[in-house]
C-alpha cells in the first residue's frame, strides 16, 4: 500500500516537542522570548534562501562577475529554474545534477544551504527577535561566505572584508554588551597579532606565510567579538589550524611548505566565539 503523508496535526505534534527540547538545551534566557516554533520554521526557510544567495555570491564574486546575473549551470551555462537554484531541492528531485546537461553541481551548494538554514533556525531559538539576532545573523553569513571562498579559492576578497569591517565598527554601537571601545581593542589586538605573524613568517621562510586577507579577517573577527573574547578566538583558530595542518602533513596530503587557507579557521573561530563564547569562557573558569 502507498504510505500516506502525515497530516498537519501529526506534524505539529512532532515539531512542538522537538522545539521545546532544543529550546531548553540552547535557549539564551537573557534574550527575548521566541514566539513559537512556527516562526522558527519560517526563519529557517529564510536561511535557506540566504544560503542560495551565498552560493551565488561564492560562485561569482571570485570571478569578478556581478551577483545580479541569473543563476546558471557552471558547465553548460543554462539558466536554472527554482529547482536548480535551491540545491537542496535539486538534490532530492534531480540528484544534484543540471536538468539540461546532467552535470553534477558541487556538493558545497546543498551543504551551505543546509548549514545556513539550520543556523538561522538555531539563532531564532537562542536569541528571539532582537538586535543581537540581526547582527549575529549578518556576521555569520559574512563568515560563511568568507569560509567557502577561502576554502575553494584561497582568497579573502576585499569587496567582502572591507564592507564587513565597516559594518562591524558601526554595529559595535548597537550590539548588546559590546561597545566601540571593546570592539576596536579586539580588532587591533587581532590585526597586530596576525600582522606580526605575517612579517615574521616572511622573514623566516623568505615567502608569504600568511596573506593580508587573513590579517584583515582577523581584525573583523576581533571587532565582532571584542576584547578579551578575541583571545579565545585566536586560541581556537591557532589550535584548529595546527591540528588540521598536522593531520594533513601526517597523511602526506600537504608538504611542510604548502599553503593552508588560514581564513577558514578564523571564520570557524569567529562563529564559535560569537555564538558560544560566554558558555566556553564560563565552562573554562568553572574548572578552577
Amino acid at each position: 500500500m502507498r504510505a500516506s503523508l502525515p497530516r498537519p496535526v501529526e506534524v505539529e505534534l512532532i515539531l512542538q516537542p522537538l522545539f521545546v527540547f532544543v529550546k531548553s538545551v540552547w535557549y539564551n534566557s537573557h534574550q527575548h522570548e521566541p514566539v513559537g516554533y512556527r516562526v522558527v520554521v519560517l526563519y529557517t526557510l529564510v536561511g535557506l534562501v540566504v544560503g542560495v544567495l551565498l552560493n551565488h555570491a561564492a560562485d561569482h564574486l571570485p570571478q569578478r562577475r556581478s551577483i545580479l546575473r541569473p543563476i546558471h549551470c557552471p558547465s553548460c551555462g543554462a539558466n536554472g529554474g527554482w529547482r536548480d537554484a535551491v540545491s537542496l531541492v535539486g538534490l532530492l528531485l534531480s540528484h544534484g545534477r543540471c536538468v539540461q546537461c546532467g552535470a553534477r553541481y558541487p556538493l558545497r551548494r546543498p551543504l551551505l544551504e543546509l548549514v545556513t538554514a539550520l543556523a538561522f533556525g538555531f539563532f531564532w531559538i537562542r536569541y528571539g527577535p532582537s538586535v543581537q539576532l540581526a547582527f549575529i545573523t549578518l556576521y555569520c553569513c559574512l563568515l560563511f561566505l568568507i569560509f567557502v571562498i577561502d576554502l575553494e579559492r584561497r582568497l579573502i576578497l576585499q569587496v567582502v572584508i572591507y564592507p564587513a569591517i565597516l559594518l562591524a565598527i558601526v554595529g559595535s554601537h548597537f550590539y548588546p554588551g559590546l561597545g566601540l571601545r571593546r570592539a576596536v581593542l579586539g580588532g587591533i589586538t587581532a590585526f597586530l597579532f596576525f600582522y606580526l605573524v605575517m612579517v615574521v613568517g616572511k622573514l623566516a621562510f623568505k615567502r608569504t606565510a600568511m596573506g593580508r586577507g587573513d590579517v584583515n579577517l582577523a581584525a573583523f573577527v576581533g571587532l565582532i567579538v571584542g576584547f578579551p573574547e578575541i583571545i579565545l578566538a585566536l586560541v581556537i583558530a591557532i589550535s584548529l589550524g595546527g591540528l588540521v595542518a598536522f593531520a594533513l602533513l601526517l597523511c602526506r596530503v600537504k608538504k611542510l611548505r604548502s599553503y593552508i587557507p588560514y581564513g577558514v579557521f578564523l571564520a570557524v573561530a569567529g562563529v564559535t566565539v560569537l555564538v558560544f563564547g560566554e558558555e566556553i569562557i564560563g565552562w573554562y573558569f568553572g574548572l578552577y
